[in-house]
């Protein structure tokens, strides 16, 4: 086998490719990404190909031997030792051509193999050299499919495509070439419905590829549909809107269907026409045939020969088309993965630079998503062992000046410091060794609660975890449980409540010990005794730190050293609590929005609420 363990190639800017959208799609898109891969299995894959076309040359020996005894039957008569001769020829040669494709699609298979191997190894290295910020919105399932699911369809072409369909053109570009020696008139005539079948195939491809773009669109809408009927059971069957939310299914099963029926409609006219002649051309060589032998310029040996071999000249063009076939699907589900590969890496610069403090300073710094900005000249400084708020109504932009602080996204213009150097001239090791991020949703693994809190520090000894677990206001629930820090949390580690994660992305973060943390919303799915919990392990973080907190809860951050409010992507207060109240700006309205709401308790309505009348109702 190979080797696998090297690197596969660079990725990223010079390997950009055309996004899909085009016109016609490119049938051979897969083809061309898994070729990037193939070093170091060329050999491997040449040896199946000529393996596989001596496997399929063994087949036309029964033919040959079939052509001697006819001739010899139709000039002298049987003879049963030729015919003994011609059977075992016949019969070995099935048993050899067996046991060599055998060989072929084994070897075909290791090639293909290590060929994935590489490419999965070269997406999930890419895949760690890009912006956080490019996951965003991004389902675990999306990358499921990408890494496992895309790469696994594409085994076809290396374990049986190209072995085979090179087979197979080689096996007619021979039986071609013996029939033009035997008889070039016979073998025009058994090749002349060749260029008519294969012409009709192209133009019906070309007809139908003008659905690609609608196929896949109708596709991805089809598969997004049913995720999301079936993620929502819950609240459809809650609500009664059961018919409802299928019918958006339904509309978009039926879309789908509407898309493949217009192509088929596009493509069959002419793709029918192209299997029903391809296979046909013994009725051009019979009358041919007979036409020659009235004229006396053709034998009947001869004739026989064209005729076995006629009405079996076009099955290596079949096998030929379906390998095709089945690579241009392929290729229309590949772009992903090549798109994927083709987005450019963050900007590392990889230099590790010394830091005058651990001030992280925002200076005019403006950021958009799309060709709107989302933040504008934004400034501020977070200082080390402060405590920076971040506030604001909804879509103001905390979560997205959170984001800059750890180099998810970078600025469209000015710029973020860390220790007075811009984030984008800190190597990103070490911007990931001083910056530590505790997300509003902690991703948990499933694994054990203590290798989930060592991964801040893989280094650490039992005995930090738990330092960590304590400081973290942790330390009490996981000794409850039956298994303490061995109880393994499986998928997500839903088995525990959000409070209670919330206090292990903590601890981890404690064990990274980093001098710069974020907290974004960390406080969003505790219940009272755990926000209490989750704040006091906030406070173990700030010493000597900078601590950076997004914050909707607003008496979670009435100490905070320094509180900016957000509007609209600007800063449009910054103050402590006590002084932006009394100023009476949007800050003091959000506290006074924020402690009504808190205080109001639900009680009996006066009156319930009013019910349409059916008459009242829209039709």
């Amino acid at each position: 086998m190979t080797d696998i363990t090297r690197d596969g190639p660079a990725v990223g800017e010079a390997d950009r490719r055309p996004k899909p959208g085009a016109d016609a799609p490119d049938y051979l898109a897969s083809l061309k990404l898994l070729s990037r891969f193939l070093a170091g299995s060329r050999l491997h894959l040449a040896a199946a190909v000529v393996i596989a076309t001596a496997a399929v040359a063994c087949e036309l020996l029964p033919i040959v031997a079939v052509c001697r005894v006819l001739t010899a039957v139709l000039a002298d008569g049987i003879d049963a030792a030729l015919l003994l001769k011609a059977a075992g020829v016949a019969l070995a040669a099935v048993i050899v051509g067996y046991a060599l494709m055998g060989a072929a699609v084994g070897l075909s298979h290791v090639v293909a193999f290590d060929v994935l191997c590489r490419l999965r190894l070269a997406l999930a290295r890419h895949l760690g050299t890009l912006p956080l910020g490019w996951f965003e919105g991004r389902k675990s399932g999306d990358a499921k499919k990408l890494v496992i699911d895309e790469p696994e369809s594409m085994e076809l072409i290396f374990a049986h495509g190209i072995p085979e369909g090179v087979s197979a053109l080689a096996t007619w570009l021979a039986v071609s070439a013996w029939l033009i020696a035997v008889d070039w008139r016979m073998a025009l005539a058994t090749m002349a419905l060749t260029p008519i079948s294969f012409a009709a195939l192209v133009l019906g491809m070309r007809r139908g590829g003008r659905r690609a773009a609608d196929y896949q669109r109708a596709g991805a809408r089809m598969n997004a549909s049913i995720v999301e009927f079936l993620a929502g059971m819950a609240v459809v069957k809650i609500f009664n809107r059961s018919g409802d939310s299928f019918a958006e299914t339904a509309g978009a099963v039926h879309g789908y269907a509407a898309v493949e029926t217009a192509w088929a409609r596009d493509y069959l006219p002419l793709g029918g026409t192209f299997f029903a002649l391809a296979p046909a051309g013994i009725v051009v060589i019979l009358p041919v045939g007979a036409f020659l032998m009235a004229a006396g310029s053709l034998d009947l040996p001869t004739l026989a020969l064209f005729v076995i071999l006629g009405a079996n000249y076009s099955q290596p063009l079949m096998k030929l088309f379906n390998q095709f076939h089945t690579l241009a699907h392929i290729s229309m589900g590949s772009t992903r993965v090549a798109e994927a590969l083709a987005e450019p890496p963050q900007p590392d610069s990889g230099r590790r630079v010394a830091l005058a403090g651990h001030d992280v300073v925002f200076e005019n710094v403006s950021f958009g998503y799309g060709p709107v900005d989302v933040l504008s000249d934004v400034s501020f400084t977070a200082r080390a062992g402060a405590v920076t708020a971040l506030v604001g109504p909804s879509g103001a932009g905390k979560s997205t000046v959170a984001g800059l602080v750890a180099r998810f996204r970078d600025p469209r213009a000015g710029r973020v410091t860390l220790g007075g150097v811009d984030l984008r001239d800190i190597a990103l090791d070490q911007l990931m060794e001083t910056v530590a991020f505790v997300f509003q949703d902690s991703f948990l693994f499933s694994d054990t609660i203590a290798a989930n809190i060592r991964y801040g520090d893989p280094r650490a000894s039992d005995a930090e975890v738990e330092a960590a677990a304590r400081a973290a206001r942790a330390h009490d629930f996981i000794t409850a449980l039956p298994d303490g820090y061995a109880t393994r949390l499986g998928d997500r580690g839903r088995q525990l409540s959000g409070g209670e994660r919330q206090r292990i992305a903590i601890a981890r973060a404690i064990l990274k010990d980093a001098p710069v943390i974020v907290l974004d919303e960390a406080t969003a799915f505790a219940d009272p005794d755990n926000e209490a919990a989750i704040q006091e392990a906030i406070g173990a973080l700030t010493a000597g730190r900078t601590l950076i907190v997004v914050a909707h809860r607003l008496h979670t951050v009435m100490a905070a050293d320094q509180i900016l409010v957000l509007d609209g992507g600007r800063v449009a207060e910054r103050g402590r609590h006590d002084d932006l109240v009394a100023g009476g700006g949007l800050y003091a309205r959000l506290w006074r929005d924020y402690t009504e709401a808190r205080d109001l308790g639900l009680k009996p309505a006066a009156a319930p609420f009013p019910v349409p009348r059916e008459e009242a109702l829209p039709r």
